[in-house]
């Protein structure tokens, strides 16, 4: 059964607090999933406990089963046709632009809610410690992953691109040791290199962040450190690549304001060597 299902073949028994997490969590899926219990109970303005006791009423062991019911159901609805073709009916009178714009702008909002700057502020330190940055990605996350590691290439950082066939990338990351990690970006289904990458990278003891959307959570094995948020309004419909580029830029920014000293001596050392290249 869906959530849905689950919560109509139950309905003559929910109160009227169970209502007001319901209406939240229906109000926007894609954003509710990523959602703690308390975050969620916060945001309907209920107590914190609400939305445990709702899941269970539902029949699930608690609110996490039912966040990753919810998530696996928002992926199972990510057709790419249909998707685009639900962005396009929305959209009146041909206001394309203004649409795609407040697309963005709820997108970015969510991902405030859903990403602590902590986490970021983890996760660049990690890559700054480490040995070498092995960078994974796959299909359309390939653009970002290209960017991000030209980025860490101006930095001075020893960087490993993990793109290509699974032959090509067992080749790179035989050298992967303790004092590496891995960032892989995964956005709509899980890439067949994944979990082979992140078992070897767990061999070895390498750290891992995998950079997500709505399959983030439901990714296996899980990495150590997971930043994922919506793409979209309701995660079936257009896909902004602005979410998860945004994540990598806030990544690069936080290593620059947090070592800056060590980024802004290897960028003044790239500039002389521009000269003399040039």
């Amino acid at each position: 059964m869906t959530v849905l299902d689950r919560i109509k073949s139950f309905s003559d028994r929910l109160t009227e607090t169970d209502r007001k997490i319901i209406g939240t969590l229906m109000d926007n899926r894609a954003e509710a999933a990523f959602l703690s219990g308390p975050q969620l109970a916060e945001r309907a303005q209920v107590h914190e406990a609400t939305a445990t006791r709702l899941a269970q009423k539902l029949g699930y062991k608690g609110y996490p089963e039912l966040r990753a019911q919810l998530q696996r159901e928002l992926v199972e609805g990510q057709d790419a046709a249909a998707r685009v073709r639900r962005s396009v009916s929305k959209v009146e009178h041909g206001g394309f632009l203004a649409d795609l714009i407040a697309t963005e702008m709820t997108a970015l909002e969510n991902l405030d809610r859903c990403i602590s700057q902590d986490e970021i502020d983890r996760v660049a330190d990690a890559i700054v410690a480490a040995r070498k940055v092995f960078v994974f990605a796959q299909g359309h996350a390939q653009s970002v992953a290209s960017f991000f590691l030209r980025r860490l290439d101006r930095y001075g950082m020893t960087t490993v691109s993990l793109g290509g066939r699974g032959r090509d990338i067992a080749e790179r990351v035989v050298s992967m040791g303790p004092q590496d990690i891995v960032v892989a970006l995964a956005f709509r289904q899980q890439p067949a290199g994944y979990a082979p990458l992140v078992e070897r990278a767990a061999q070895v003891g390498a750290r891992t962040v995998l950079v997500s959307d709505l399959i983030g959570p439901t990714m296996e094995p899980v990495a150590d450190v997971t930043l994922a948020a919506p793409r979209g309004r309701s995660g079936s419909e257009f896909q902004t690549p602005t979410v998860p580029m945004t994540i990598m830029n806030a990544i690069l920014l936080t290593i620059a304001g947090r070592h800056e000293a060590t980024m802004i001596g290897k960028l003044e050392e790239l500039s002389e060597l521009f000269r003399s290249f040039d």
